[in-house]
C-alpha cells in the first residue's frame, strides 16, 4: 500500500525508439533537459552511522542525539518502520539497546558499510536525477537523502522533507541473509535487491508518494495508467536508465512485452478487465510477481503496468504541448485513457 509524504511508502517493487525494440535492455529516453543552469547537489545523510555509533551503555543519550539531528525522521523510523519506538522512555531504549545488540544486525550494518562506506557514486546519480526533477517541478523541494537500515522492510521511505533510502535492500541477490528470512523472498524480488535498482526506486517512491491515487475506487484501467505515468516519469528523469531497471522486468520479459503488446491489448479488452474492480483480478494483473496468469512464462508479472506505461506515451505523443508536471497533477486518469487513441499494432 502507498501513503502520503506525512506517512511512508513502501515498495516493491518499480515512446519505443528503433533502439530501444531491436535492444529492449536499452535506455529509453537520451533527450536529457539543459539543467546547467539548476543548483542541486544531494549529500546524503548516514542515519545507520549514527544510529549503530550510540554507546549501548547510555542508549538514552544516543536517542537523544538521534531525535535532535533527524527530527521526523527519527520517528519514522522509530515508530514506522522498525517499531522501535515507545512513549515509554525506558522501553525504548531497551528496544534500541536490544537491536544495536544483535548480532545479525551488526553484521548487516558492517556489510552495508563494506557495499556502500563510499556514497559518492550514488550521491552523484541522485544530484543528477534531482537536478532533472527541479527541471520538470521547480516549485518542489528537494528532499534530503538518508541511508538506513531498516531491517528488511522498506525500500524506500519518505516524508514531506526526507527520502530514506534502506541499504540492508540493496546487497545483492545472492547476499547470505536475503536466504534466511521467513517467509522466503521469491527470486524475482531478490534480482532487484541490487545496488543499480537504488536511485530509479528512490525516484519512483518519491513520485509515488505525490502522485498515488485512490485506490478504494480504482478500477484496473486507473492502476495500469498509474503506474505508467510513474513509469513515464521515471523515463524523463532518469532518461540513461536502462528499461529494466525502471520497470523491474527483466530483458527477457521487457522483450516479450514489446514483442506482444498487441496480444497483451486483447487479453485484457477480450476479458472485460479494464473497468474490473475485483481484488482478485487486480492482483493478477496489476500487483508484482514471478509472471502473470494467462500468458507465457517468459511475461513479467504486474504485466499492467506496461500497458498502462504504452497508454500514457501515445498519450503524451498526441498532446506534445502538456508537461511531466500537468501529466502527474492530472487526477482524472480516464481522461488519460480516452484521449490516448492506444491502439498497438498488430
Amino acid at each position: 500500500m502507498l501513503y502520503k509524504k506525512n506517512n511512508y511508502i513502501k515498495l516493491i517493487s518499480f515512446c519505443f525508439t528503433l533502439t530501444y525494440l531491436l535492444f529492449p535492455g536499452c535506455k529509453s529516453d537520451k533527450n536529457e533537459p539543459d539543467v546547467s543552469g539548476i543548483s542541486v547537489k544531494i549529500e546524503a545523510k548516514r542515519f545507520e552511522r549514527d544510529l549503530f555509533a550510540i554507546d549501548t551503555n547510555n542508549t538514552s543519550i544516543g536517542i537523544d542525539k538521534l531525535k535532535k539531528e533527524y527530527g521526523n525522521f527519527f520517528d519514522l523510523f522509530a515508530f514506522q518502520v522498525t517499531r522501535l519506538g515507545s512513549s515509554d522512555p525506558d522501553l525504548m531504549s531497551s528496544h534500541f539497546r536490544d537491536f544495536l545488540s544483535d548480532t545479525n544486525f551488526r553484521n548487516i550494518y558492517n556489510d552495508c558499510e563494506m557495499s556502500f562506506g563510499d556514497f559518492n557514486e550514488k550521491n552523484l546519480q541522485l544530484t543528477k536525477a534531482f537536478k532533472n526533477y527541479s527541471y520538470y517541478f521547480p516549485e518542489r523541494i528537494i528532499p534530503q537523502i538518508i541511508t538506513l537500515i531498516s531491517g528488511f522492510a522498506f525500500p524506500v521511505i519518505c516524508d514531506s522533507t526526507n527520502l530514506g533510502i534502506s541499504l540492508d535492500m540493496y546487497l545483492g541477490k545472492n547476499y547470505y541473509y536475503y536466504s534466511t528470512l521467513e517467509p522466503t523472498l521469491p527470486n524475482y524480488l531478490r534480482n532487484r535487491m541490487q545496488s543499480e535498482y537504488m536511485v530509479a526506486d528512490a525516484m519512483k517512491g518519491w513520485a509515488q508518494s505525490d502522485y498515488a491515487i485512490d485506490e478504494s475506487n480504482a478500477k484496473m484501467v486507473d492502476f495500469m495508467i498509474s503506474q505508467g505515468r510513474i513509469l513515464f516519469f521515471l523515463d524523463k528523469i532518469l532518461p540513461q536508465t536502462e528499461d529494466t531497471i525502471k520497470s523491474g522486468y527483466t530483458a527477457t520479459q521487457l522483450e516479450w512485452c514489446v514483442a506482444n503488446e498487441a496480444r497483451i491489448w486483447s487479453f485484457f479488452i477480450d476479458n472485460q478487465l479494464l473497468f474490473s474492480i475485483d481484488p482478485n483480478l487486480m492482483n493478477k494483473y496489476v500487483n508484482d510477481g514471478p509472471t502473470t496468469n494467462g500468458f507465457p512464462k517468459e511475461s513479467p508479472g504486474n504485466i499492467g503496468q506496461f500497458i498502462g506505461w504504452q497508454i500514457v506515451k501515445s498519450y503524451m505523443k498526441a498532446h506534445s504541448a502538456i508537461s511531466l508536471k500537468e501529466l502527474m497533477e492530472q487526477k482524472d486518469l480516464m481522461k488519460i485513457f480516452n484521449e490516448s487513441n492506444y491502439k498497438p499494432k498488430k
